[in-house]
Parts: C-alpha cells; structure tokens; sequence
C-alpha cells in the first residue's frame, strides 16, 4: 500500500511543529531539489503545501521529512505537484470566456446574431454540481449582465482595433502577424483548451479570421503532461456547455464509467510549456492577451511586484491581463489599468487617456 492511499489520521496538519532552523534547512533543500522560486510564496502557503505532504509520506517532523525527501526523486515530484494549484475546470467563470469570444466578434466587425455559439452552461449542469439555490440563482443573476461598463469597451478597443491590421499583413511571414494569447498558469489544461474552442468555433464561421497562438505554462511537469494528453473526467466538465462538449469531445469508456477526450485539432493549437514563471518566460513571444488567473494570491507582497513586472514586460501595449476574480492590482499598477472591475480585467497603456 503506497502512503499516499494511507494517511496518518493522527498527525493533523495543524499539530506538526515548525521551528524557523528546520523550515529554513528543509527551504534550502527543496530549492535544491525541485529549482522552485519559494521567495515568491507566502510562507503559510508554502508550510501548508509541506505539511500536506508530510501526513501523506508520514513524518511527523520537518527534520523526518527532510531526512526523506533527500533520498527519494519520487517524493520530490509529488512534492511539486502537491504544491501548485490545479483546482481548475473548463469554461471557469465562463462570463469572462464569453468576454474573450466578444472582444473577437466586436473588433472583427461580425453580428452577435450570425454567431453559433454557447458558452453559458446549461441550469441543469450548474444545479448538479452546486446546491439548487445558489446555481439557480447565479444563473439568473448572469443572465442579464449583457452590458459591459462603456469605459472598459472605450478602453477596450484600442485592443480590438489592432485585430484589423492582419487584413494588411494577409500573406507577410512574420510572428507580428500573429495575436499572441498566454495562459499562465495552465494547470492541467482546461483553461487554455477553453480558449482555443473559443477560437476555433469562430475561425470556422468568420472569413479571413486572424491568425493566433496560443501559449500555456505551469510549473507542474504532472499536469503540463496531463493537459497534452487531454483525457479528462467529468470533474472538468462541470460547467461546459452542452454546444462545446458535443462538438470538441468524445467519449471514452473505462472501467469506471467514461473519460472525455478532447478532440485532436483542438490539441493541436495550443503549445504547453513546462516552467516556473517566477524566474522569467521561455518562450520569446509578446502577448495580446495574458490569462493569469489565480496565481497571484499565493505571493508574497514584495515579489509580487517582480511577478508583475515579468507579465507586464510580456504584454504588448494595449494588451490586455485577465486575473482571477478574487484578485486585484486596485486601479492601476505600473502601465496596466483596470478596465473591468467585475472581471479583473487590466490594459496595458502609458497614455494618460486611461489614467484618473
């Protein structure tokens, strides 16, 4: 029987001692081991993940855990695992997805009305995986959010007018002719799949549609692995809607039911990367829109800041970062200026024009 299937019930996470000479020694080992940035992390954050571990291995102490994670490459991989966030689904705050497909539909010039497309899921869906009360209600509250602040479309297309100008470049081989999108991090997928579905049905039903790419990273070799695989249950499928299941997945019997596959040309548009962001970007894109989404919370306040200058570097101007709805950079910070408040939505522009 593995550890992992055989927890110590008596060694609670909240009973482990942590004294400051053994966080720091087993700190300096792990850095050794994984080459995780953990000045980046709040230190709560990081003992929670350390200590999640520990009742699986078990050790009841940080010095057992060190004595055996220095001699088991196993350990070390779970390790990372355990300690990123993968709590991730497709279509997760699917308003801000139905944002991202309007952003294309306004700045391409198409009629809403010529689009075939459902994003929302269905109140059936949303009332199986939540209490009846709280889906029925979330339902109907964003049923009627069919208005956008004037200032964030004001703001906004600036952004969508650039979509125009590969009408221009139609034919020129060059990486600027191209809108470049990041999601960042990606967990095992389900986001930046999202995104290229999103794509993908309105390439097939708008002429000359612009070219695109689509990168997703994570620090997680696991998950990165998983997500090229794109075999997922229906833990994932929660709140996807019946239009974009049926048209991007199969399904696959197993012995304990059934798995959804996503589908091959789906895969195909996004490129995944295994990397911690926190010691910069492998790939030598710029981006138009950069997903980066529930990462910030788990950062300390002063490398945050070093965080958010590598997105920033990262993003053309008048590009725009999309964070997760519990976070926020207020008003402004450095060039990114908040344009959606409800969505967490921030364009990148040294103009004053976007500055109170």
């Amino acid at each position: 029987m593995s550890f992992d299937s055989n927890l110590n019930k008596d060694n609670l996470i909240e009973n482990i001692p942590v004294d400051e000479k053994s966080y720091n020694s087993l700190i300096h080992l792990l850095r050794k081991k994984t080459g995780l940035n953990f000045e980046y992390y709040n230190k709560t954050f990081i003992e929670k993940r350390i200590k999640s571990r520990m009742i699986r291995v078990p050790c009841k102490t940080l010095n057992q855990y060190y004595d055996f994670i220095s001699s088991n490459n196993e350990e070390v991989k779970k390790f990372i695992d355990g300690f990123t966030i993968n709590y991730t689904f497709f279509f997760r705050d699917y308003d801000v997805f139905e944002l991202f497909q309007d952003l294309f539909i306004q700045g391409l010039r198409v009629s809403r009305k010529d689009i075939k497309s459902n994003i929302r899921p269905e109140s059936s869906k949303l009332v199986k995986f939540r209490t009846k009360s709280n889906a029925v209600k979330n339902f109907h509250r964003n049923r009627h959010l069919t208005e956008k602040p004037s200032r964030f479309y004001v703001d906004i297309f600036i952004f969508l007018n650039q979509l125009s100008y590969y009408k221009k470049m139609k034919g020129v081989k060059s990486t600027d002719n191209c809108i470049n999108i990041w999601s960042c991090p990606c967990a095992t997928g389900e986001e930046p799949y999202s995104l290229a579905m999103i794509l993908d049905n309105l390439e097939t039903q708008v002429p000359r549609f612009p070219k695109y790419r689509i990168v997703a990273s994570d620090i997680a070799p696991e998950a990165i692995k998983k997500a090229k695989i794109g075999i997922y249950t229906d833990d994932s499928m929660k709140e996807i809607s019946d239009y974009y299941e049926n048209k991007y997945f199969s399904k696959q019997k197993t012995h304990f039911g059934h798995t959804n596959v996503i589908k091959e040309n789906i895969k195909n548009k996004i490129e995944f990367v295994e990397e911690d962001v926190t010691k910069g970007h492998k790939m030598p894109y710029r981006y138009d829109i950069i997903f980066c989404r529930y990462l910030l919370i788990y950062f300390n306040r002063e490398n945050r800041h070093k965080f958010l200058k590598i997105i920033e570097n990262r993003l053309n101007e008048n590009g725009i970062l999309i964070l997760g709805k519990t976070e926020t950079l207020f008003d402004s910070w450095g060039s990114l200026q908040l344009v959606d408040s409800r969505n967490r939505i921030y364009l990148k522009s040294h103009s004053k024009l976007f500055q109170k």
